[in-house]
């Protein structure tokens, strides 16, 4: 489902072929043209997003809303 996620929203990018995921937050959300769909900043954490400060910078990639899950508050 297509749909505009919030700054600072949890979520987790799951790779279905082996079963491993992402955790991330978003930085930044738009509605792209050029995919027909919200595109999004992710800052990714690892397997889990860290309370507090991360010990690791964390990597910012882009990905289209479709492809995440929102993770529970």
């Amino acid at each position: 489902m297509d749909r505009y996620l919030e700054p600072g929203t949890a979520v987790r990018l799951i790779n279905h072929v082996d079963h491993s995921w992402e955790d991330g937050i978003v930085v930044h959300c738009w509605l792209s043209e050029e995919i027909g769909t919200h595109d999004c900043y992710i800052a990714f954490f690892g397997d889990a997003i860290p309370d507090g400060k991360p010990a690791e910078k964390p990597y910012v990639l882009r990905y289209a809303s479709t492809s995440l899950t929102l993770l529970e508050a």
